[in-house]
Formats: structure tokens, C-alpha cells, sequence
């Protein structure tokens, strides 16, 4: 009796169902199919392009488990370094899957420049992807991690391509609801707060008339957001307390910036036993999760208006962000510092923390935060110094 293998396409067929149900966050239904393809591969003749897909999506999968269960990466970190193993035997649109989820993953963790330089190295491969879809989730997270680093043309110029892509097929709600959050996140960064409540005002509307509720609760934490920068705190901890109702009740991986900006808002307002209660409640969870971002900027939050003479907290805040080239957070957080000690009275570390606050915006005026020229000595080296971004 002769035992027939597998056909080839119908595993690929499967492979890209998973990937699609990763990029939509469909926990029980990747779950499904990645058990499936597991099966088919077992009764599949080997074939390395496969089996070498299999393994990018099963990085990409666990990326998704840890965002939306609010789990650490350790095993995203077992995986990537299966990953890197066979990392030499990867051209073509595999090179641009590694290369593009190793700049999710590099993101994931703050580290810009190692996810900047992952993304431009898959920019290079995206010719080789034939799905304008899969060139849309490319420009839009090129758009997010722009808008992270503050460089607004940038991003503004990637998110339009996404949104272009989009617009042109159904069922795309969700994606162009996500790029609506990133010009809105740049009408912020230009100071034009009102422009942008009225982009989360409508993406808020979008989400209700579709009834989707992560939408509703992201919207409205970015109102809150919005109304914080215009100083309307009784506006901002409504629609924060809104959206933390949500993500506490989904354990959300918005919980601790929620919490943080719940207790931003208290603070400011002068409500300091309101604000350690978040504060403390904030620190819990992100303590639990591993966040170090949100560890920190707890910490700054804490030295700054909820205990007196902390001062090495801020530093420490810093050093932080500093070292993760995080110049958006030291221009915003430094003006913020500054002015608190201004009004103190305590004009020497006041003049230290405006003279961040000129740091940060020239190196943000400056460009990118790495050249072309060592991107390609990084590409074109022995990838050493890429995998030590990486570590």
C-alpha cells in the first residue's frame, strides 16, 4: 500500500489562514490552525521553506499570546532563538517575515533602534510579498514606531499608505481605526490637542456604531489622554476610568498605562491619596507583567508629585529613556519635571531639566535616530552587532 504525503500548497494554505488569524488576534482560532499545520507538517514530505514559515508564524503567534494575555516574552525569547539558528537560510519573503516581526518584537520591548533597523531591513524584502494587505500592516507599523520616536512627517507619510491600502477592501475597520489613533497621536505631538480629540471623538463614534468594544475602550483612553494634555482633568478620568473598566475586566495589556494616566490626572489635580491609589495599583501590575516602561514612568510619577526628595527615581527615569533613545518621553517628561521644580521653587533643577528638554528636541530634530550608512554596515556586516540589539 502506498502512503501518500501531504500536498505542499495545502500546508501553505494553512500556514497563511494561521497568519491571518494572528494578525486579526483571534486567540481561539489561531490556536486551532496552528495545532492543524502541526498535524499536516508531521505527514508532509520535509521541505525547509515550510517548515522555516512554520517557525516565523510560531514567533509571530506567541508575540500575539504576550500582547493580548499581557504575558513576559520568554517564550517569544526560546522561539527567536530557534529563529536565529536559521536566520543564514532565509531570502526572499522570508526574510522580510523575520525581519519584520523581529521589529514587533524589538518594539514590544522599547528597544527603537534594534526595531527600527529590523523594519528598514524588511523594507528591503517587501518587494517580495505579493498581498497589498500584508504591505498596509507594514506601513502602518512603520507609521507607529515613527510617531513613537516623534518623527511626525514620517509617520504621517506611512500612515496615509496604510490607510490608502485599506480603504480599498472590506472588513478593514479595525486596522483603519488603528491608523486614525496614530495621526491623532501626531496632531498631539504638533500640540494641536483639539484636532486630535476630534479624530478620537470619531473613531469613539466609529467603534460604537460597529460595536466594537476593545475600539470603544482605546478611544476612550485616548480622549482621556487628549483632555489631560488640554488640562480638562475632571473630562480626561472619566473617559480613563471608562477605559479602564474594560481592560481590567479583559486584563487588558492597557492596564498599566490606563492606571498611570489615571494617576497622572489625580496628580496634577492636587488629589494625591487618589493618585497613589492608581499609582500603587499600576506599579502592582506592571511589577507582575515586567513592564519596564510603565515600571518606570510609575517611579517618575511617584518622585514627582506623591514623596518629597526622590530625586534619584528621576534620574534614574531617565537614564531609561535615554538609553532606549526614548526622546519623545524626555522632552515631554523633562518640560513636565522642570516646571514642577520651577513652581517649587528649586530653579537649579529646574534649569537642569529645560536644558533636557532642548536635548531631546534637537536630537528629535535631528532625524532618525540611526543613519542609513550604519544600517547597512549592520545588513551587510557579519550581523554581530544586529543580534546584539537583539540580546
Amino acid at each position: 500500500m502506498i502512503s501518500s504525503k501531504i500536498p505542499y500548497d495545502l500546508v501553505s494554505t494553512r500556514l497563511n489562514f494561521w497568519y491571518t488569524a494572528i494578525k486579526n488576534n483571534l486567540i481561539n482560532e489561531a490556536e486551532q490552525l496552528k495545532r492543524e499545520v502541526e498535524q499536516l507538517i508531521m505527514k508532509m514530505e520535509e521541505n525547509q521553506d515550510i517548515l522555516l514559515y512554520y517557525q516565523l508564524l510560531d514567533f509571530r503567534h506567541e508575540l500575539m499570546l504576550s500582547y493580548m494575555n499581557a504575558k513576559g516574552l520568554n517564550e517569544v525569547d526560546e522561539i527567536l532563538e530557534q529563529l536565529r539558528q536559521n536566520e543564514g537560510n532565509l531570502t526572499g519573503m522570508l526574510e522580510y517575515y523575520f525581519f519584520f516581526f523581529m521589529g514587533m518584537y524589538e518594539f514590544r520591548r522599547k528597544e527603537l533602534v534594534a526595531a527600527i533597523t529590523s523594519y528598514r531591513r524588511a523594507e528591503k524584502s517587501l518587494e517580495y510579498v505579493d498581498d497589498e494587505i500584508e504591505h498596509a500592516e507594514f506601513y502602518y507599523k512603520m507609521a507607529e514606531i515613527y510617531y513613537y520616536m516623534k518623527q511626525t512627517y514620517i509617520s504621517l507619510e506611512y500612515v496615509k499608505r496604510a490607510i490608502y491600502i485599506y480603504n480599498k477592501y472590506d472588513n478593514y475597520i479595525d486596522r483603519v481605526l488603528r491608523c486614525k489613533y496614530v495621526i491623532a497621536g501626531n496632531l498631539i505631538d504638533s500640540l494641536n490637542y483639539k484636532g486630535a480629540l476630534e479624530r478620537f471623538k470619531e473613531t469613539l463614534k466609529i467603534s460604537q456604531d460597529a460595536g466594537r468594544q476593545l475600539h470603544i475602550a482605546t478611544s476612550k483612553l485616548n480622549i482621556g489622554i487628549c483632555y489631560n494634555h488640554m488640562g480638562e482633568y475632571e473630562e480626561a478620568s472619566r473617559s480613563l476610568l471608562d477605559a479602564y473598566e474594560y481592560f481590567k475586566k479583559e486584563n487588558h495589556n492597557c492596564i498599566e498605562k490606563t492606571l498611570f494616566n489615571l494617576a497622572h490626572v489625580q496628580a496634577k489635580k492636587g488629589n494625591i491619596k487618589s493618585a497613589k491609589v492608581y499609582y500603587e495599583k499600576g506599579y502592582a501590575v506592571a511589577l507582575e507583567r515586567g513592564n519596564s516602561e510603565y515600571i518606570i514612568k510609575l517611579d517618575l510619577l511617584k518622585a514627582l508629585y506623591l514623596t518629597d526628595g526622590c530625586y534619584n527615581l528621576i534620574d534614574e527615569s531617565f537614564d531609561f529613556f535615554l538609553a532606549r533613545k526614548m526622546y519623545g518621553d524626555i522632552e515631554e517628561f523633562a518640560f513636565e519635571v522642570a516646571e514642577v521644580f520651577r513652581k517649587n521653587g528649586d530653579l537649579e533643577r529646574s534649569a537642569k531639566y529645560y536644558r533636557e528638554v532642548i536635548f531631546a528636541k534637537n536630537q528629535i530634530q535631528k532625524g532618525d535616530m540611526i543613519s542609513e550608512t550604519q544600517i547597512g554596515n549592520l545588513i551587510a556586516g557579519s550581523g554581530n552587532e544586529l543580534r546584539s540589539n537583539m540580546g
